[in-house]
């Protein structure tokens, strides 16, 4: 167990993270590889992606708000084909054998 393995002490983690949890305060979004460049440079060499998300968890991060939509998408324009769409698809012709064997 432990942190024997550690790349940064807990306290010099906060300092990088400090700037993040400012903007996220005001609204910003965490953006993973903006944190993963200043961990490396703070470091001086590469890390991988898993451990910055380790780094996160250990801090408390957590995606908070689900991304069910795209930035771009525009729901009046989704709703008006939804009420112009065609109602259903054409059914295919049915295939195969059928329920009750022919004698």
């Amino acid at each position: 167990g432990g942190r024997r393995h550690q790349n940064m002490t807990t306290e010099q983690e906060r300092q990088v993270l400090a700037p993040f949890l400012d903007r996220a305060r005001t609204g910003g979004i965490l953006v993973v590889g903006q944190v993963k460049c200043e961990i490396e440079a703070a470091l001086g060499r590469p890390m991988a992606l898993s451990s910055v998300y380790n780094l996160l968890h250990r801090h408390g991060w957590r995606k908070l708000a689900p991304d069910k939509r795209h930035p771009q998408s525009d729901p009046l324009a989704q709703e008006e084909w939804k009420k112009n769409s065609p109602s259903a698809l054409p059914k295919s012709a049915r295939t195969g054998r059928s329920k009750a064997p022919s004698s």
